[in-house]
């Protein structure tokens, strides 16, 4: 009987000392990348990416594989039709049927998930059958997570992995003011220390799920104690192929737009990973894939992509230039956008001028055919036009902060129309003259009509450097206004 015992004990002993496997698939910033895009090397062309592509390729992986986990760190809205368009009476709702539909586990928000309305954040984040885990994002009153998820607790085998989620500390100069007015965004590491203790008593694997770029992930986990074990981020865009090792935890990120998906392969004994993750490839290509066996999902994309392609094909003009825009210098398509802005609504405002941020500008456009595709795509962002005022004696100090921004890039620049300037080696004078609306001097106690959209007006501060005053908010999206600009100046031209 004492042998029995004996060996009944080595044998428990013997598993509690072998480490358990898992693999952690990890995404980030797809921004409604439904479909491959083409990228060139310097010896191919390479076809890669894609909703489709991406469910192939893990799904028969997780066929194969016991223990999987597969985290999504935030912005898969905004950037392409499938993103922008309503569905379940959401917009973005078909790209979290298509991540339900895929089998995602888990994700957290990024800022572009707030880019329409709060409530519309709520839509997505009540239609997902995968909780968004939102540790730092709470509601301004009651301090409680706006999802009602701080942290989630997945079991893989014998494995419990904690999983919480933080989003930018910075999202109200990301998004519209509206649409966050009543959340605060708590600091990272106060957040993780609300459920820290909870969450490691319960646990074995602890990891980050973050939209907060690979440098605050960085300064994070030097502020960190081994109970967090990895760190999977998005935001920054950044490819890492091997995870880096920052004060005892990994931190992984798979770039942007589908050209990855990430994989990393940990055993986890007694808290701790104890294999070497950081010598391994993280990242992979999502290579174009046989179609599986027809599923859920197959019959979804299919029936939304042929949706899409039948209503939005359709070509409304053309342009003789490429249209590339740039967040950091005036281009061809944001001048023809302002000076767009401002012929729609010279008859109804008379504005003295237009202003548009280059960074709304989100998709190049080759010279040729202008579809309606190519508009949703370019100006994905819910922006209403605004008219606003403001006195003369305040452009000088808005003009030299924007061409400030054209160095330091510290975020995108304004595009005006219709306000005109001279300035010289401005990096070592920093001064402006000669100041014009239209070819009149400015007159320093002299308001001045300014047509723009919501965005701009919300985020003054961080891009005007003046209150407006006299604000009017209208209903017309700057979609509906370009694409009828479009269709006016350029949709009689042929190629």
């Amino acid at each position: 009987m004492k042998r029995i015992l004996i060996v009944m004990l080595f044998l428990i002993m013997s598993i509690l000392l072998i480490a358990e496997k898992l693999t952690v698939f990890f995404t980030n910033d797809t921004h409604g990348a439904y479909l491959p895009n083409t990228y060139k090397t310097p010896s191919e062309e390479l076809s890669i990416g894609g909703y489709e592509n991406l469910y192939n390729v893990i799904s028969e992986q997780r066929a194969t594989i016991p223990n999987t986990l597969w985290l999504d760190a935030g912005d898969q809205q905004t950037g392409s039709v499938f993103s922008s368009m309503v569905y379940n009476k959401t917009i973005g709702g078909a790209v979290v049927k298509a991540f339900n539909l895929m089998g995602l586990d888990g994700a957290t928000f990024g800022n572009h998930e707030f880019d329409q309305s709060f409530e519309n954040t709520l839509r997505l984040a009540k239609q997902a059958k995968y909780p968004y885990i939102s540790t730092n994002v709470v509601h301004e009153k009651n301090k409680r997570p706006i999802t009602n998820t701080p942290y989630k607790i997945f079991t893989k085998g014998s494995l419990k992995i904690g999983v919480l989620g933080l989003t930018m500390t910075d999202l109200r100069e990301k998004v519209k003011i509206e649409n966050v007015e009543k959340l605060n965004v708590l600091p990272y590491k106060q957040a993780i220390d609300r459920y820290l203790d909870e969450l490691d008593e319960k646990t074995d694997l602890i990891i980050l799920l973050t939209h907060i770029g690979f440098g605050a992930d960085s300064l994070l986990a030097a502020q960190l104690d081994n109970r967090i074990d990895l760190i999977i981020g998005g935001h920054s865009h950044t490819v890492l192929d091997k995870p880096k090792l920052v004060n005892g935890i990994y931190i992984v990120q798979a770039g942007a737009y589908l050209a990855y998906y990430g994989r990393i392969n940990l055993e986890v004994k007694t808290d701790r990973i104890v294999n070497s993750p950081e010598t391994e490839t993280c990242l992979y290509y999502v290579y174009p894939t046989l179609t599986l066996a027809e599923s859920d999902f197959s019959r979804f994309f299919k029936q939304t992509t042929a949706m899409i392609d039948s209503d939005l094909n359709r070509v409304i003009g053309y342009t003789d230039v490429d249209w590339k825009p740039d967040k950091y210098k005036e281009t061809a398509v944001s001048q023809w956008q302002a000076e767009a802005l401002f012929r729609e609504y010279y008859h109804k405002y008379k504005p003295d001028m237009a202003m548009i941020n280059c960074g709304g500008i989100r998709k190049s456009i080759p010279a040729g055919d202008i579809r309606m595709r190519d508009m949703q795509e370019m100006l994905p962002f819910t922006n209403y036009i605004t008219v606003f005022s403001c006195y003369g004696r305040d452009l000088q100090k808005f003009i030299e902060h924007n061409l400030e921004l054209m160095q330091t890039k510290e975020h995108d620049i304004v595009q005006t129309y219709n306000l005109k300037w001279q300035t010289k080696d401005f990096l070592n004078d920093n001064k402006v003259w000669d100041i014009r609306v239209g070819n009149k001097s400015i007159e320093p106690d002299k308001l001045y009509r300014i047509v723009s959209h919501d965005y701009l007006t919300g985020q003054a501060g961080k891009y005007l450097l003046f209150k407006p005053v006299k604000v009017v908010y209208t209903k017309d999206l700057i979609l509906d206004v370009m694409v009828r600009q479009v269709e006016k100046q350029l949709g009689k031209k042929k190629l």
